[in-house]
């Protein structure tokens, strides 16, 4: 045990020196610090914007090409000038080895990741900073880099021409960054096929931890893929080592029986209701619910069905999480996504208004209220653009009060008297009163007996 131990730290050191003693690991730690310091220049310093998520999403496409440069000797080489011989007779398993090596590559890669770690820290001295969503998505970055590492890992593997794995590897990645849009394209609503797909998505887990919202199947996601594809990469080694035989059928099955154990855990955890698998680490708490819209769904005794008039893919993530609170918090709450550009008369059933893409319809058998898209978010003009900003985020607000009105038995109303040189109510008051669920109707005393 204690020479295992000892060779599968040789092969660490080995590794790691041999990154720095050629110029491929000072290339890739180069190219990472210069395209996210790029990025973080660009989005932070130049425009002032206090979340680093938007550099760290843009310096995804680096990965493509970088960590190809990085992996693309690990075992190739080896391969080629036939030492992975030695390698295959030592007193090593080879999941060590192949774990050595990669723990090595792992080590390059988070000396840029501890630089990025200092960013929101000398950023914090010109504003304030959301530590917590910047260093959840600083662990997404890692995760999809590390994942994307695995994927190089294994690539070269598979051949003894670092050309080649590179090449692969640069296929391979690119192909995980873009899933996402593949499957949208092919089925915007979802189907068996994209479902198959996004198995290789490796972007939006990543999408969800830079959210602010730190999902544990989004780390499941990277850490299995991780696990998974360093098995794979032991067992294209295996082959070298063994013919085939009983014992090579053996390790046939209990390499299918791992994979199978490892996307079933996956599963299992997507049906565990979300208030235990994800955190709200944002600083305005979006996607937490409050005791008031808690207290409305305790008191649910008929069914809700919340229509989304856009497909999920094109759907704001935020508004997404929200409805996923409701709908894990609630059996009465069911969510429905409905394209509206492919069902044009849908929202005709529910509403007499204009509809808006990406809107909302809550419905229960009672009565049904409309969501305007616009009211979702709390929009100001701003003097320096001329433009309007986004200053607040309204849904649960508005999801909560529809809630109430589509199942509430009595109607409130209130008469707004009129006729003896009373002031006109603004329009904010107004929409406070509509949110309340709450009807107005003006009055004048003049013409009338008594108030209704």
């Amino acid at each position: 045990k204690k020479r295992r131990k000892t060779s599968m730290t040789a092969i660490y050191k080995r590794e790691l020196r041999a990154c720095f003693n050629s110029f491929i690991g000072w290339l890739f730690l180069a190219v990472v610090l210069f395209f996210t310091g790029l990025y973080v220049t660009a989005n932070n310093l130049a425009q002032g914007s206090a979340y680093l998520t938007y550099a760290l999403q843009s310096s995804l496409i680096i990965f493509i090409v970088a960590v190809p440069i990085l992996t693309m000797r690990i075992l190739a080489e080896e391969r080629k000038n036939k030492t992975d011989q030695m390698i295959l007779t030592a007193p090593v398993s080879v999941w060590k080895i192949v774990l050595g090596k990669y723990l090595a590559l792992e080590t390059v890669f988070a000396i840029p990741c501890a630089v990025l770690c200092l960013y929101p820290l000398l950023l914090s001295r010109y504003g304030t900073i959301p530590y917590g969503e910047t260093y959840v998505s600083l662990l997404g970055f890692f995760l999809y880099g590390s994942a994307a590492v695995a994927v190089g890992v294994f690539v070269s593997s598979l051949t003894e021409s670092q050309v080649i794995a590179a090449v692969v590897s640069v296929v391979f990645i690119f192909i995980g960054y873009v899933m996402a849009g593949i499957c949208n394209l092919i089925s915007p609503t979802g189907n068996l096929l994209t479902k198959v797909l996004k198995v290789y998505d490796l972007t939006t887990p990543f999408i969800d931890l830079i959210n602010g919202n730190l999902k544990l199947t989004s780390l499941a996601y990277y850490l299995s893929f991780i696990f998974l594809l360093l098995f794979f990469t032991t067992q294209s080694i295996q082959k070298r080592r063994y013919s085939v035989s009983v014992k090579h059928l053996g390790r046939g099955a209990y390499s299918i029986g791992l994979i199978a154990v490892t996307i079933g855990a996956n599963l299992l955890l997507h049906q565990v209701p979300s208030e235990y698998t994800e955190f709200d680490v944002t600083k305005e708490k979006l996607y937490s619910l409050t005791e008031d819209s808690y207290q409305v769904m305790d008191g649910l005794q008929e069914d809700i069905t919340i229509y989304v008039l856009s497909p999920e893919s094109s759907m704001n993530l935020d508004v997404i999480e929200t409805l996923k609170r409701y709908e894990s918090y609630s059996d009465h709450i069911r969510v429905e996504y409905v394209d509206i550009s492919s069902n044009p008369e849908f929202a005709g059933q529910y509403t007499d208004a204009q509809v808006s893409e990406r809107s909302l319809i809550v419905k229960s058998d009672k009565r049904s209220k409309y969501i305007d898209y616009g009211d979702l978010y709390q929009m100001e003009l701003s003097y320096e653009t001329y433009g309007y900003e986004m200053t607040g985020y309204d849904a649960e607000g508005q999801i909560t009060s529809a809630l109430h009105y589509v199942t509430m038995e009595d109607m409130p109303k209130v008469y707004l008297l009129e006729g003896h040189g009373e002031g006109a109510l603004e329009a904010g008051f107004l929409s406070v009163l509509e949110k309340l669920n709450i009807e107005y109707e003006t009055l004048n005393l003049l013409t009338v007996d008594e108030v209704p």
